[in-house]
């Protein structure tokens, strides 16, 4: 270098250091001139060409870390831009000095990795062309570095492996050196042929010598072993994936590297020689027993072993080879449990292990292993129980309820899996969890359960409902429990009945006012336990399901039943509360009997004033309880059972007097709860879902219509309850049920909260003050009515029920017109109309239908006078909430086209649309649920056969509405257009290509072609997109042609190299696929397009 060099170089160092000291210094010492001069020093800087030697200069001689930062920056984004200019000499000597200059000097870590970054690209770039040759002599020099020189440069050699590592990986943190994606895939499947199994079979070699050595790992010792260990964890972390394989590239590996769960270990046959020995498993363990007492090595020690315990794949695939890896894994793992005990920070990654282990071998070589495998795992499991339940009273960490999830996660399985363990083996660690668990639930002396905060999280609405936050824990506490139904029906019992008379007693101390209320403390306690032991025996006895569906009693509780024999009497008697001799009774029957008990304790109290002290949340629990048991075991046909107990059918199957009694109970309950708890929405809510339940169920043998205690809610809610708006909403459902299968004077009691509502809208439209009391009288009794055209069914010519109903949807133009302002109101009146449309258009009376689609017109009309402005467009500040009665409108369209296809409700559909079509442009598109809304409305249209039979000019507005769509980010909305595109092409193709129809839809196949091409679809709407391809050639067989040419000429002009391979992958998409709509045809497509985009994605897209 010359004497003019140095000096040129020397100036430019000096510029840069004063630029970065004006970039670094505080506000209050540099004006904003002279640091948007320091900022285009730098801006200049990164632009410089064939920068290198300059910025080996700035390397060696700046003082300044920022100024050395930037220079390792250029030399990367130098090397990228001018690969192609530079020589073979030139780029093997940069990564030399590069490499030198790391081991001989000491940089900070920001600058050091974008050095070891720019030395991984250029090993990644030169091996296009080498096939690997300098990869290879490189890791060969790291492995002679990491075994024999200073620990400083064997840490930088570990580093330069894991960054070349993440270069081959191709995720978001590779680097985007303008390789298109064919390459970056060819490299990868390179390197994994060739290098990787090296690195893995090097570095567990190294790790393997740091164990023998026997020092502990502390100092710099220990951050090496953390290098080695991370390389290992990326090994088998790693992500195979065939390009060939995957439909979404870019999508699929990022998002493989960015989920919290690795990818399973699939590893290929070259790796059947390394993976397979039992020294190899061993040593795994060894290495984490060594490293388990530093947090910061125990962690990748722990994912190592996790993804172990997932191999699976060709390497694995004859079941001999299964068997024998996991008994080699299983028998180094008891090992290892033998001489440890598990610390909190190890309990996630060894519930992983066992959840691993029970998801990818099967439950019969599950079963085989040493028992030991299945005592550790209940032994674990009770761990975690304790840990979880200190850990709620303690702080706010989750990590042993976390490792509690995936342990009960791995029972799930075990206590499902009928070709697993046996009904006998599981038996007693079924019991012990069920112990542990209950005993960590209860309060002293039979738990271990703290008093901490627990009167306000007892008395008081919780700020998480206990049944939801612990729902899933449960579930599996009550399988597991069912593994061993005497032993946990005994403790249950028991529990229950010795709870039972201790409530009894406070509650009659109290009312006999020998117990001041106020001194409560026993009852919080009290309380918290039946809560508590309920949830359990809730799932005990039946599954939690969603809303509205059906369980069937467990098969475990029915062979118990039957098991037990009991006398059919006496369980009755019992049941019912007239003996409490509990000899030969059903231990079912005694377990719901004590129950129903305890719901009647809580009645009474409320009935006697004391709702003040009984728990809210204790209520609700008892409503949630006898809910999920009454929905399976009220009136279950026998005979959709293998199996039935006598004692189970007679007691509540259809018409027994059993199944009357107890419907009379529930019923009765919810009544009371409503009328002494409406202020505690928790209880109320689980009162009503509990009515909601039995009106559901079983509709001919429901004696519910006819329960007096029902009736009696009807007659209160029509005089006028203090309940609120959705509460009684979901009563009316209710009654509006019962109502459609009651007759006589019975039907005519349940309708007269009908007539009440009814009296009530009138009156209400009737005033003349517009005051907000009275607008939310008007939006309650909208949403009652809501409730009642959620249950009724129309029944004869003339329904009652009906008729009311339609009188008052007859009153809904007129009230969208006089409180226009105020979406509070306009917003029921919508949701009422659109809840109506089924039932309305399926009307058995046609007048009924016309009278519908008539409001449905009137209501547009009204509606559009008053918002015309706010449908025109909509402005970039536009936010969400402003546009709920559109989207209200948009739903009441959508029912309307999926409810009444068949009776002529085109006329209204196209009014509606017409009504909406301007409001959908790109600025829609900033507002994800109103997109989302409007194009589902189209979509829901289309299906029902209604955009085709609107006037041309209305459908071209479609077709412009759908050109936006395609263009959105939002996977949902994009998807919903292809789904459209698909349907009308359907029946455009009836129409004929030459169709004005047809030709305005087939414009858009060009945009969804170059937006497929180009990825500017979102990756999950793809197979949407290309059903959408396929459905428009089929309407005119000659477009895919005439679009490949097109864009053939494209490249022609523009990137001439790429014709030929364009050619061939259009060529691959047509090939044995006819347009004709058939399924074989369509999925022969489909299975092309995959196969194009994979080739096309190949050579166009550059990372």
């Amino acid at each position: 270098m010359n004497t003019m060099d140095n000096s040129v170089h020397y100036s430019a160092i000096q510029t840069l250091e004063a630029a970065a000291q004006m970039l670094m210094a505080p506000p209050n010492v540099v004006s904003s001139e002279q640091r948007r001069q320091a900022e285009s020093v730098f801006l200049e800087f990164r632009n410089t060409k064939n920068p290198y030697e300059l910025c080996r200069d700035i390397l060696e001689k700046s003082s300044s870390d920022q100024v050395r930062f930037e220079a390792a920056g250029l030399i990367k984004s130098a090397l990228i831009r001018e690969w192609s200019l530079l020589s073979e000499n030139d780029i093997s000597s940069l990564r030399e000095y590069l490499l030198n200059y790391l081991l001989r000097k000491d940089s900070p870590a920001f600058v050091r990795e974008k050095l070891l970054q720019t030395i991984a690209i250029i090993i990644k770039r030169g091996s296009i062309d080498d096939g690997g040759r300098e990869r290879k002599s490189l890791l060969g020099e790291l492995e002679k570095i990491i075994l024999s020189s200073p620990i400083s440069q064997q840490k930088l050699a570990c580093s330069l492996i894991l960054a070349i590592m993440q270069e081959y990986a191709i995720t978001v943190k590779s680097a985007d050196v303008g390789l298109i994606w064919e390459v970056h895939f060819r490299l990868k499947k390179s390197f994994e042929a060739l290098d990787l199994k090296r690195i893995f079979r090097f570095t567990v070699g190294v790790l393997e010598q740091i164990v023998r050595s026997g020092h502990r790992p502390e100092g710099e010792q220990a951050l090496l072993t953390k290098q080695l260990l991370t390389i290992v964890e990326t090994v088998l972390c790693w992500s195979h994936v065939s390009p060939l394989l995957s439909k979404r590239l870019i999508g699929a590996f990022e998002a493989i590297y960015e989920s919290d769960t690795a990818p399973a270990l699939r590893l290929s046959l070259n790796w059947r020689d390394t993976i397979m020995q039992p020294e190899l498993l061993s040593l795994f363990f060894e290495i984490h027993m060594y490293v388990r007492s530093n947090p910061d090595l125990a962690s990748p020690s722990l994912t190592c072993l996790v993804q172990l315990a997932s191999l699976s794949g060709v390497v694995v695939s004859a079941s001999n080879l299964k068997q024998q890896y996991l008994e080699n894994y299983v028998n180094s793992f008891l090992n290892m449990m033998v001489y440890i005990q598990p610390v909190e920070r190890e309990m996630l990654g060894i519930s992983d292990i066992y959840r691993r282990l029970i998801q990818f071998f099967s439950p019969s070589m599950i079963a085989a292993t040493p028992p030991a495998f299945l005592q550790n795992l209940t032994t674990l499991t009770c761990l975690c129980i304790r840990g979880a339940a200190m850990e709620e009273n303690i702080n706010d960490d989750t990590v042993w309820r976390e490792a509690l999830n995936k342990f009960l996660h791995s029972w799930c399985s075990v206590v499902h899996d009928t070709d697993g363990y046996s009904a006998e083996t599981l038996q007693n660690p079924c019991i012990e969890v069920f112990n542990t668990y209950l005993h960590c639930r209860l309060s002293p002396p039979d738990g271990i359960r703290g008093l901490d905060n627990l009167e306000e999280d007892v008395k008081d609405e919780m700020d998480e409902d206990d049944r939801k936050q612990h729902s899933n824990m449960l579930l599996t506490i009550g399988a597991i429990a069912r593994k061993a139904p005497a032993h946990c029906c005994h403790v249950l019992f028991t529990l229950l009945q010795d709870r039972s008379k201790r409530l009894e007693t406070q509650l009659q101390l109290m009312h006999m006012g020998k117990l001041p209320i106020s001194s409560g403390g026993e009852l919080i306690t009290l309380f918290e336990d039946l809560h508590w032991i309920l949830m359990i025996t809730g799932h005990f006895l039946a599954v939690d399901c969603t809303e509205g569906e059906t369980t069937m009693i467990p098969a475990e509780i029915i062979s118990y039943s039957l098991r037990e024999n009991a006398n059919i009497d006496a369980s009755l008697r019992y049941l019912v509360g007239e003996s409490t001799n509990t000899e030969n009774v059903d231990p079912i029957l005694r377990l719901i009997g004590e129950i129903l008990r305890i719901s009647a304790w809580e009645c009474a109290a409320l009935e006697a004033g004391l709702g003040t002290v009984f728990s809210p949340e204790l209520s609700a629990t008892i409503s949630w309880l006898l809910k999920i048991w009454a929905n399976s075991y009220l009136m279950d046909q026998s005979s959709v059972y293998s199996e039935m107990s006598a004692v189970l059918e007679c007691a509540f199957g259809p018409g027994s007097r059993g199944a009357a009694w107890a419907v009379s109970r529930l019923a009765g309950r919810a009544a009371t709860c409503l009328r002494h708890l409406p202020g505690q929405p928790t209880a109320a809510d689980h009162a009503v879902r509990l009515l909601a339940m039995l009106a559901h169920h079983h509709h001919k043998h429901n004696p519910l219509a006819s329960c007096e205690e029902f009736l009696s809610l009807v007659a209160w809610e029509a005089s006028g309850s203090n309940l609120s708006g959705e509460l009684r909403k979901e009563l009316h459902k209710s009654f509006a049920i019962a109502a459609t299968y009651a007759e006589g004077e019975v039907r005519n009691r349940l309708l007269a909260s009908t007539m009440a509502l009814q009296e009530k809208l009138m009156n209400i439209i009737n005033m003349q003050s517009d005051t907000e009391p009275v607008r939310n009288m008007l939006a309650d009794t909208l949403d009652c009515f809501i409730g009642i055209t959620e249950g009724v069914h129309e029944v004869g010519e003339m329904d009652e029920q009906f008729l009311m109903l339609i009188g008052a949807l007859d009153k809904i133009p007129g009230i969208i017109f006089k409180y226009h302002n105020y979406p509070g109101v306009v917003l029921p009146s919508l949701n009422l109309l659109s809840k109506s449309a089924k039932r309305m258009l399926h009307s058995v009376q046609p007048q009924n239908v016309n009278k519908f689609l008539e409001i449905c017109n009137t209501t547009f009309e009204v509606y559009i006078r008053w918002n015309s402005g706010k449908i025109s467009s909509v402005p970039q500040d536009a936010e969400e909430e402003a546009y709920e009665d559109i989207c209200a409108l948009m739903e009441l369209i959508c029912s309307i086209a999926r409810s009444g296809s068949e009776h002529g409700v085109g006329d209204t559909c196209a009014r509606g649309l017409r009504i909406l079509l301007p409001l959908i442009t790109p600025p829609l598109l900033a507002l994800p649920t109103l997109a989302q809304h409007a194009y589902r409305m189209l979509r829901d249209l289309d299906s029902a056969d209604q955009i085709t039979n609107l006037p041309i000019e209305d459908f071209n507005m479609v077709v412009t509405a759908l050109r936006v769509g395609l263009t959105a980010v939002s996977c949902d909305v994009s998807t919903l257009c292809c789904d459209t595109i698909v349907g009308l092409s359907n029946k455009a193709r009836q129409l004929g290509d030459d169709n004005p129809y047809s030709l305005s839809l087939l414009t858009l196949a060009e945009l969804l072609l170059m937006l497929i091409i180009k990825m500017e679809i979102p990756p999950d709407s793809i197979p949407a997109a290309g059903a959408a391809i396929y459905a428009l050639t089929c309407v005119k067989p000659a477009l895919l042609e005439g679009l490949a040419r097109q864009l053939i000429e494209a490249f022609a002009a523009n990137d001439p190299a790429n014709v030929p391979r364009l050619e061939e992958a259009f060529g691959v998409l047509t090939n044995g696929v006819l347009f004709d709509g058939l399924r074989p045809h369509k999925i022969r497509f489909q299975d092309n397009f995959d196969k194009f985009l994979a080739s096309v994605h190949g050579f166009l897209i550059v990372k």
